[in-house]
């Protein structure tokens, strides 16, 4: 089950990180074009936005107890995303014009994902990731045997005289 739910998060996790980049690139594209800083108007917010995006791909894909359906589901949108917009960039088009998307229209044909879609796809390789976690064999009783018993030679404190 928590495959399931990694691949559905995964499917929404790819256009919100490709969003989040193509909000932040439109961003720093203006604040280019006028001659600014990165570090003045927008610009820190942009840079903000960007490494939320990083922190979000490496929460994805290093932790070992996550599923790596979550990686798989944002790669998937983020290549195939990649893939229409060099291909049949009419169809991406059609979508409705959300913050962001103006700047991913830009990025997606340029392939800037693909280094990101190859870093979410490294997790499927691992095969620890596909495991859930090991129960314990130890049953109640063997846990709390000896839990209350005491040695002769804890029962008082040692003085030395």
């Amino acid at each position: 089950m928590r495959h399931v739910v990694g691949f559905l998060s995964g499917l929404l996790l790819g256009p919100l990180l490709v969003l989040i980049a193509g909000w932040a690139f439109s961003h720093v594209r203006n604040l280019h074009a006028g001659g600014g800083s990165v570090l003045a108007g927008s610009g820190p917010l942009a840079l903000a936005g960007l490494a939320a995006a990083g922190l979000i791909l490496a929460l994805v894909a290093v932790p070992s107890r996550l599923t790596p359906m979550v990686a798989f589901g944002a790669a998937l949108t983020m290549g195939g995303a990649s893939a229409v917009a060099v291909v049949r960039m009419h169809l991406l088009e059609r979508l409705p014009m959300v913050p962001g998307a103006e700047g991913a229209m830009v990025l997606l044909p340029l392939g800037v994902f693909v280094p990101v879609v190859v870093v979410l796809l490294a997790p499927l390789f691992v095969g620890t990731r596909w495991t859930g976690r090991e129960k314990s064999e130890v049953g109640e009783e063997e846990y709390f045997e000896g839990l209350y018993e005491q040695d002769s030679s804890q029962l008082g404190p040692k003085h030395r005289y």
